[in-house]
């Protein structure tokens, strides 16, 4: 059986061998049972990682990165919808996208990947709760209602669109606090983008996930009838990477038809695959004790980027790293040329805050930086608005964009 990857502790999506796995779920779990009396004491004031973090805070981010790097089953299932759907969600098939849409740029990745559209793919609906609910399909119900369209965290190798995932702790908060500040926002679609598997060779590298995002957004347009003005594009992490790719593909394809979104917000995006980020001093390395992303394995990134080849690509392409410190000089001017108004939000202690910053600083240089929103949460870990213990952060993170959405 294949070892969990160093940086998610995901066991490759093609195992299918149960007792290996559960074998080292036995050991994970009488492992957590030990740890658990030290993380209480080491969650003690004189120990905890951040001044400002209560026990809570202190004992939440250990017993997660206990969870991120134990074996778990990978992957999600495209064929089938989620049955396990909350009252206040909806389950559609989202038609895969036309190929005459996939031009330029995208043309050059397919060929080179092998991969193509799938016929149709999972999204779920989450609705403003106490609202009626609309249907999948139901049109804006007048011309100035918004619509989020979501994409995941998971380092591009775990997690899911599906309503009981953790990431949609995100779409709860935003749809709820949105509404107090605006009528316009009733609805949020989450995609179920295929997920790279960490196999030999890895199934689904870029630019699958880009078709499958490519896909929710032309669902949007021209089955569900929103104009492109009116949806903002949200991710988280590696979601947040996926957002900024699909952005970058309709700015410079104008030739699909397709307009770029009205809005972006991206939370804790994963900006740089590579690593001009990396090295002593930096968030990676300074503050490894105060968040929960463990290690300095590439695995996800080498299985995303396998059809080029991690050393050649991952610090090279805006696609794959926007913010990476080795692209030129010409390159980096203009890079965000075209992109809306744009909210991002990084956790004060989290290992990649370093990166975010340079994503910060390159769109506000090219958008101007009343058009680019920044909150960094204090002492906050990555994607620290997924998690309901990560407050007063959180909720000041989602009461400023929600005054941000008001205004768009």
């Amino acid at each position: 059986m294949s070892d969990p990857d160093p940086t998610t502790g995901l066991i490759p999506t093609a195992e299918s061998d149960d007792t290996p796995y559960s074998f080292q779920l036995l050991l994970s779990t009488v492992s957590l049972i030990v740890r658990v009396p030290a993380w209480l004491f080491f969650s003690l004031p004189p120990f905890r990682p951040r001044k400002t973090w209560n026990w809570k805070k202190a004992f939440n981010v250990q017993l997660i990165r206990h969870i991120l790097t134990s074996p778990r089953r990978g992957g999600t299932n495209h064929k089938a919808l989620a049955t396990d759907i909350p009252p206040e969600c909806t389950a559609v098939w989202i038609k895969g996208v036309d190929e005459s849409l996939i031009q330029g740029d995208l043309t050059k990745y397919v060929s080179k990947a092998g991969v193509k559209p799938l016929p149709r793919l999972p999204g779920y609906w989450r609705h403003l709760s106490g609202q009626g609910r609309l249907l999948g399909s139901s049109p804006p119900i007048n011309a100035e209602e918004k619509v989020i369209l979501f994409f995941h965290g998971g380092a591009y190798v775990s997690l899911s669109a599906a309503p009981n995932d953790p990431t949609q702790g995100i779409t709860r908060g935003t749809l709820s606090f949105v509404a107090k500040q605006s009528l316009n926002l009733q609805r949020i679609l989450s995609v179920e983008y295929r997920l790279t598997t960490l196999t030999s060779p890895p199934s689904n590298p870029f630019p699958t996930a880009l078709l499958d995002a490519l896909s929710g957004y032309s669902y949007l347009i021209n089955e569900v009838g929103f104009n492109p003005s009116n949806i903002i594009v949200m991710g988280d992490s590696a979601g947040g990477n996926l957002a900024l790719a699909l952005v970058r593909y309709l700015v410079k394809t104008p030739s699909t038809g397709l307009k770029p979104p009205g809005g972006l917000i991206l939370h804790s995006p994963w900006s740089d695959m590579g690593i001009s980020h990396r090295g002593p001093g930096t968030s990676i390395a300074e503050f490894v004790h105060s968040d929960y992303l463990s290690g300095e394995g590439d695995g996800p990134a080498r299985a995303f980027t396998s059809p080029w080849g991690f050393e050649a690509i991952a610090d090279s392409d805006p696609y794959f790293s926007p913010a990476s410190l080795s692209l030129l000089k010409d390159e980096v001017k203009g890079m965000f040329d075209g992109f809306p108004k744009t909210f991002i939000t990084a956790g004060g202690a989290e290992r990649i805050l370093d990166s975010i910053k340079t994503l910060d600083a390159r769109m506000a240089a090219d958008l101007g930086r009343e058009n680019v929103t920044y909150f960094q949460g204090l002492d906050a870990v990555h994607d620290f608005t997924v998690f309901p213990w990560a407050e007063p952060e959180r909720s000041q993170a989602l009461d400023a964009i929600a005054h941000w959405f008001a205004n768009l």
